[in-house]
């Protein structure tokens, strides 16, 4: 499991599973009750640790695990 493998936190690994089912940040947002600023934090968080820098990254990196 990728949010394991990556130390993701249970917050991030629910934004991660989101954004792989190409929500927008306001989606995700409203889906978890979290502001602006704290959903852009998760996905900063996300990103470092994947070591991406892209959506399309992300993508790319979530394909490997389906």
């Amino acid at each position: 499991k990728a949010a394991q493998r990556f130390g993701l936190s249970q917050r991030e690994e629910e934004v991660l599973r989101l954004l792989a089912q190409h929500k927008k940040i306001g989606s995700i947002e409203q889906e978890l009750f979290i502001s602006n600023n704290t959903s852009k934090t998760h996905i900063r968080h996300i990103y470092r640790k994947l070591d991406i820098h892209s959506r399309d990254e992300l993508s790319d990196l979530l394909g490997l695990f389906e």
